[in-house]
């Protein structure tokens, strides 16, 4: 079936059977094709990436999709093959998933101290996520983070910063943001009121041209320390490619929650922000997500620098303008 929009789409057969459909093109159009399927009567969904050769893989991927029926993720030889069959008659399936219990994640700190001030010093929070989805290597999707924060460290390490510098990798970001929830839970108020802003670098390397624009993201759509420090250093660098916005869905979330100042740092496209309307690269929670695919070293160039200067114009210096206790609300 085609992309619907409309459970009326779906033929009165559908009840009570599996609806094989092409994955739409963004996330919000991929949960109204599960919801429509399920309110037609259907007992599961496959959605499949309409990818053709050489993008030719046989993992699954995981929609972004929570409904009242299974929803599952395949790739473009696995589609083509179920069209091919159902092109021949009705086939009836067997679909086997495994559950994993017992997991463990961990988050990965590393902390530069602050030249002067001591453990009270105020600190700067570069963070991202260490973890995948089912199927996907997670090249963009947050390897790209990771090796931002990771080179941000590397750069800093013998910088004599005024505010600690402290880089996070959180686990679970794609279970429901468990890794920054547990770390901002654990933490102290007098601990919170020591963090100045986070840098939250998520999918900033993609290569693939529906991702037009480098966004500084808020969960409020509003400004802060954050967004105008990466703002301020784009226009050092003569760099128009840092756009303000709002969207969650990634670990800033976690420490907007307790008022303090963090921002999403991704490449993606936005459509309309009345209701948000987004795109993200094709390849997003699937096996495409490689090296080789889908990281342009152009763009991961462009957020190391924009975060990069961000980041020392608020470790090197006070902001006069910066008072914690006004901006963090209490938990």
């Amino acid at each position: 079936m085609d992309p619907g929009t409309d459970s009326g789409d779906f033929p009165p057969e559908a009840a009570g059977k599996i609806v094989l459909m092409e994955g739409a093109e963004t996330n919000r159009l991929i949960r109204t094709q599960a919801a429509n399927a399920e309110a037609a009567g259907a007992i599961g969904v496959i959605l499949f990436i309409a990818l053709r050769p050489p993008h030719f893989y046989g993992g699954t991927w995981e929609p972004p999709v929570w409904a009242g029926i299974p929803v599952l993720g395949a790739c473009w030889n696995q589609g083509a093959w179920l069209k091919g069959v159902l092109a021949r008659g009705s086939v009836r399936l067997s679909v086997q998933t495994r559950v994993y219990p017992g997991l463990e994640s961990v988050n990965v700190i590393g902390v530069k101290p602050a030249k002067s001030g001591g453990p009270d010093a105020d600190a700067v929070l570069v963070a991202a996520h260490l973890d995948s989805v089912i199927g996907a290597p997670g090249a963009n999707d947050d390897a790209s983070g990771v090796a931002l924060a990771l080179e941000l460290a590397r750069v800093f390490r013998d910088y004599n910063t005024d505010k600690e510098l402290r880089l996070v990798l959180f686990g679970s970001e794609e279970r429901g943001l468990l890794g920054s929830r547990y770390y901002v839970d654990q933490l102290s108020d007098a601990q919170l009121d020591r963090i100045a802003g986070v840098f939250n670098a998520d999918m900033v390397a993609t290569s693939n041209p529906v991702a037009t624009h480098l966004y500084a993201m808020t969960h409020d759509g509003l400004a802060n320390l954050v967004t105008d420090a990466a703002a301020a250093a784009g226009s050092r660098l003569g760099n128009s490619s840092l756009l303000p916005g709002r969207f969650g869905r990634s670990d800033h979330v976690s420490f907007h929650e307790v008022g303090i100042p963090a921002a999403l740092f991704i490449w993606m496209r936005v459509d309309s922000w009345d209701p948000l309307e987004f795109s993200l690269e094709r390849v997003y929670h699937t096996p495409q997500d490689t090296l080789d695919e889908n990281i342009s070293a152009e763009r991961m160039q462009s957020a190391l620098e924009i975060v990069g200067a961000a980041v020392l114009d608020l470790v090197r210096k006070e902001v006069p303008a910066l008072e914690t206790s006004q901006v963090r609300a209490d938990p």
